[in-house]
């Protein structure tokens, strides 16, 4: 997988991405990478988390391993519980609301 998403404003990064729920679990692309990843999700699904927060950690751990000061999360997984967390360790949090479109599971997972 590519590297998230930088966009570069006055003093700020922004590290962005798109969540999936598929049906072996939770998995994320750059924001760029979203039409192609629901298009052959075979291609862009690598590493793949039993949770949304687990998605939602890694996808923080990649934002400050870049330095950036925000992190956007689109799709189906955000969590709200990732905003508490990216604010303690400095990170704007921008979590948008839930996507249908990113849920490619055929079935409802288990919680």
């Amino acid at each position: 997988m590519a590297g998230p998403q930088i966009e570069k404003g006055e003093g700020m990064k922004q590290a962005i991405f798109t969540i999936f729920e598929d049906a072996p679990g939770y998995w994320f692309v750059p924001y760029e990478q979203e039409a192609a990843a629901k298009a052959n999700p075979e291609k862009f699904r690598q590493d793949v988390y039993q949770t949304k927060i687990a998605a939602c950690r890694a996808t923080l751990a990649l934002a400050k391993e870049v330095g950036a000061t925000e992190l956007h999360l689109h799709g189906f997984g955000p969590t709200t519980t990732i905003k508490k967390e990216a604010a303690a360790q400095g990170i704007k949090p921008m979590v948008y609301w839930p996507a249908a479109s990113t849920k490619i599971a055929p079935f409802a997972r288990g919680k």
